[in-house]
C-alpha cells in the first residue's frame, strides 16, 4: 500500500522532532503546561463558586429579653435586736466576754512600771542646760543639771521607781547624794538629802517604786541661798536628761 500523503506543516514539524531533540522535549512537556492550565481554571473557578455563596451579613442571634419584674429577690428578714442563742434571724450564736470580770491577775506577763515624784512639793527651778539661769547662791548665772522640787527640811524622799542603790556619798556642792539605777540605762540621784538615811539604805541594795530613801536637807552648799528642796536628776545612758517630763503631776 501506497503511504498517505502527509501536509507539508506535518512533515516539517516530524522532521523537526527527529532532527532536534529540543523540540523533542518542548513537545513532551507542553502536556504538563496544559494540564497545569486545566487545573489552576477549576481551582478558581471553585473559589468563585465558594465566594458567591458566602452573604456579607453576620448571622442573628435572637437574645431573650428579660423584665426586671421576672427577678425574684428573696426576702431576709434581719432582727431588730438580735437575741444571743436565737435562731429565727441568726444562724451562729455568737457568745461576748463578760466584761465586768475582774483581769486574771495570777497572769504571768510584766507588769508596767510604777513612776514616783521623789518628794510632794512645785518645781521652783526648771532643768536648763541651753540656757544659763540666776543662781542666787552664786550670784552668777550658769546652767541647771536637774529640777528642784521645794519641799520642807525632813519631807520624806522616795526612789523614782524601781532599781537598786549605786551610790551613797556626801557630795561637797550639793551635799548627801543617793543614785539609783533603773531599767534601760536609767540612772537617778537625788541630791541635798539629810545625811541620816532610811534603814538598810546603802550601796547595793535593791529599792522599790515609792519606796523611803531618805528626807530633805540642808547640805547643798551651790544651792543654800534658795528654799528648801530636793535637787533631783535623771540620766539616760550617761546623759542628762529633764526629769519634769518623767514624772507624775
Amino acid at each position: 500500500m501506497k503511504d498517505k500523503k502527509r501536509d507539508p506543516e506535518e512533515f516539517e514539524i516530524e522532521d523537526l522532532r527527529e532532527k532536534d531533540p529540543f523540540v523533542k522535549k518542548a513537545a513532551k512537556f507542553s502536556a504538563f503546561i496544559y494540564l497545569g492550565l486545566a487545573i489552576l481554571v477549576v481551582i478558581v473557578a471553585t473559589v468563585g463558586i465558594f465566594s458567591i455563596s458566602y452573604s456579607d451579613e453576620m448571622p442573628q442571634v435572637s437574645v431573650p429579653k428579660a423584665e426586671l419584674n421576672d427577678i425574684s429577690i428573696p426576702d431576709i428578714t434581719i432582727p431588730d435586736k438580735p437575741v444571743r442563742g436565737d435562731q429565727s434571724g441568726v444562724t451562729a450564736d455568737i457568745s461576748l466576754p463578760d466584761l465586768s470580770e475582774k483581769p486574771d491577775e495570777t497572769s504571768d506577763a510584766p507588769s508596767k512600771p510604777t513612776f514616783f515624784r521623789p518628794v510632794n512639793g512645785k518645781t521652783v527651778k526648771d532643768y536648763s542646760m541651753d540656757a544659763l539661769v540666776f543662781s542666787a547662791t552664786m550670784k552668777d548665772y550658769r546652767v541647771h543639771s536637774g529640777i528642784d522640787i521645794e519641799a520642807p527640811v525632813g519631807s520624806e524622799v522616795v526612789a523614782y521607781t524601781d532599781g537598786k542603790v549605786i551610790s551613797v556619798r556626801d557630795d561637797y556642792f550639793y551635799g548627801t547624794t543617793v543614785a539609783i539605777q533603773h531599767a534601760e540605762g536609767v540612772v537617778s540621784y537625788y541630791m541635798n538629802l539629810d545625811p541620816t538615811l532610811k534603814e538598810g539604805i546603802k550601796e547595793g541594795v535593791e529599792v522599790k517604786a515609792g519606796q523611803a530613801i531618805g528626807s530633805v536637807g540642808t547640805g547643798a552648799r551651790i544651792e543654800s541661798a534658795d528654799a528648801s528642796h530636793l535637787h533631783f536628776e535623771l540620766r539616760v545612758n550617761g546623759s542628762l536628761t529633764d526629769p519634769a517630763g518623767e514624772l507624775p503631776e
